[in-house]
């Protein structure tokens, strides 16, 4: 019995290998598809002219997310980013780079307000789980006033 199972368990890795294929998003045609684009990276969304474009959904190999509008193969416009660590960004995208919206921390705390460089960057506020309110400008991630 013990062997019968290890020969299934590597038969089901061996298929999974042989199905895994790798295909870039220059190589599809218009339209919705659902692809591995890079090993254990995967798209479920929108292809224009090659390019990843439209709305969709990229997961990665950490089990981090993206849901939200594409352009040119990076995320553009409204999205929401999810990282393995449970940390969540709900907001605008611009040229994949976070610009303004709502970053919600694992541990209960938010954040809402401006980022530049991916680093709250302007005026915010961070609301803490206790209901306190930090209000404040940032800068490059660093509260200056």
């Amino acid at each position: 019995m013990y062997k019968l199972a290890i020969v299934i368990l590597l038969i089901l890795l061996f298929q999974k290998v042989l199905f895994a294929q790798i295909v870039a998003p220059a190589t599809l045609s218009n339209g919705w598809h659902k692809v591995q684009i890079q090993p254990g990276v995967y798209y479920d969304g929108e292809i224009f002219e090659g390019r990843i474009e439209g709305k969709g959904i990229m997961i990665w190999a950490d089990s981090s997310s993206y849901s939200g509008m594409w352009k040119t193969n990076m995320r553009h416009g409204k999205g929401t980013m999810k990282w393995k660590n449970g940390d969540t960004y709900m907001g605008k995208f611009k040229n994949d780079e976070m610009t303004k919206g709502t970053y919600l921390f694992a541990n209960g705390d938010k954040y809402y307000g401006n980022y530049e460089e991916d680093k709250f960057h302007g005026k915010g506020n961070i609301i803490r789980k206790d209901g306190t309110v930090e209000k404040g400008v940032w800068e490059y991630g660093k509260k200056i006033e």
